[in-house]
């Protein structure tokens, strides 16, 4: 049996303080420098593209998205069990109405009080409280990857556009061949050969387009879900405007360490943190003796006074202790799997960013050489045409390389500006801009006496 004076003094003692989880990052990127705080500009990024139908797909998307609503629905949900387990009596107990009976001339109600003297429910009303906190941050966090999902697919969906009116372009130019080719043939000066070698390319190209526009309508389907409408039912044009969509400007992009703040996947992970260290308090303080009251209240009908009778008595959980025990070991394990998801979100974070800043430079460099690849093979299709009219030392082969060449530089040049967007967008949503972050959470109290956990590190006594 335990000694019922120990108990009662190591109940002042009893407690786990959280303390904010540290890690140890550079301090700046690899890539680039220290910067300022980002501007509004740079929150909201996806303005930067200056295209209104992404505007309106951000905006549709944010209040409609059902993964969004459904993260919405947890935080209703956690908020009314950081109620519930805020209902306590001192912090540290309960009252109920156990029985409730009226007669003509009185009305009389049972009480039953039990109250935890090492404070179990204001740790546990602790824990429901940082996991409102969580649940908040898993909201902000939803928003995030739908931006980031919204915007890719659109993109995707652009490239694969500009893909299909770069096929359409490639036909007329392969029929302008076909023309040239079957003039030098009557003359006497291709072969037919020549002439199958060019209806070849041409089928090749005719074959490529419906995969493409299978492509499109699988971008728009996905686009559709995103916005939380059945495919089929997407009343905004996402028609062709002729253009790829690429960011206006790049912006900076802060330091390694503004992730902890700015990131509602590392600050949810933190509050889980903050939660388990909180069920570890309550599950030690379970192990010690609770006050337990109970008496009836008797309040008459007429003129009479009330009356009430109280009875208290100290419950001590003896026999339970082996399990009560192995709950607090369970709980100490679970904060260490949580401190250490937490390290794994914020490595992960920052992988993040620095992968983003590779893809994005290296696109934007693929670009300018794409562009002047475009214009070359332009130049050489056009010379190539004018030297087989003119009977210049040129076969028709030749040509025809220069078509393949001219296509596959423009298809290049097409999917470097979708990197480029896609590296974009993968940068500004690793950095954890573009959606509406919570109040920073106030500053945990840290004024509980007893063990102090330091990361994952716990000791009980």
């Amino acid at each position: 049996m335990f000694p019922l004076g120990i108990l009662l003094a190591g109940c002042a003692d009893m407690g786990a303080v959280f303390r904010t989880p540290e890690i140890e990052l550079p301090d700046r990127y690899s890539l680039v420098a220290p910067v300022q705080a980002p501007s509004r500009d740079e929150v909201n990024w996806w303005r930067n593209f200056d295209d209104p139908v992404l505007d309106q797909l951000v905006a549709q998307g944010m209040a409609g998205n059902l993964t969004v609503a459904e993260a919405q629905a947890r935080l209703r949900e956690a908020e009314a069990d950081a109620r519930r387990e805020g209902v306590a009596l001192s912090g540290n107990g309960r009252v109920d109405a156990t029985t409730a009976t009226r007669s003509d001339d009185r009305f009389d109600v049972g009480l039953d009080a039990q109250i935890n003297l090492a404070g179990e429910a204001r740790h546990r009303s602790r824990a429901a409280q940082a996991r409102f906190e969580a649940a908040q941050l898993n909201e902000v966090e939803a928003r995030r990857t739908i931006l980031s999902e919204m915007a890719q697919a659109y993109t995707n969906m652009r490239f694969l556009q500009s893909t299909r009116v770069t096929r359409e372009q490639d036909l007329r130019s392969r029929r302008r061949t076909m023309r040239d080719i079957q003039k030098q043939l009557d003359l006497g000066e291709a072969t037919r050969l020549d002439l199958l070698r060019a209806q070849s390319l041409m089928a090749e190209t005719r074959a490529e387009i419906p995969r493409i526009e299978s492509d499109i309508i699988q971008q728009r389907n996905r686009i559709s879900t995103l916005l939380g409408v059945p495919v089929g039912a997407l009343t905004l044009d996402l028609g062709y405007k002729g253009q790829q969509p690429l960011p206006k400007r790049v912006a900076d992009i802060g330091v390694p360490a503004d992730l902890l703040r700015a990131r509602p996947d590392i600050r949810r992970a933190e509050r889980l943190y903050a939660a388990a260290v909180s069920d570890v308090s309550a599950a030690h303080a379970a192990r010690y003796p609770s006050l337990r009251l109970s008496g009836l209240i008797t309040t008459p009908f007429g003129s009479g006074a009330s009356s009430e009778s109280l009875l208290a008595g100290l419950v001590v959980p003896v026999f339970s202790q082996p399990a009560l025990a192995a709950n607090e070991d369970a709980t100490v394990a679970r904060v260490e799997q949580a401190y250490l998801q937490w390290r794994v979100a914020v490595l992960e974070a920052v992988e993040e960013v620095e992968n983003a800043q590779v893809l994005l430079q290296s696109a934007l460099a693929a670009t300018k050489a794409s562009r002047e690849a475009v214009e070359l093979n332009r130049q050489s299709l056009a010379l190539s045409r004018e030297l087989v009219v003119s009977g210049g030392n040129i076969t028709v082969l030749d040509v025809l390389d220069r078509e393949r060449a001219l296509s596959a530089s423009r298809t290049s040049l097409a999917q470097n500006q979708r990197d480029v967007a896609a590296g974009y967008i993968a940068l500004r949503v690793a950095l954890g801009r573009g959606h509406p972050l919570v109040q920073d959470e106030p500053e945990p109290d840290t004024e509980v006496a007893g063990e102090t956990v330091t990361q994952a590190i716990i000791t009980t006594e």
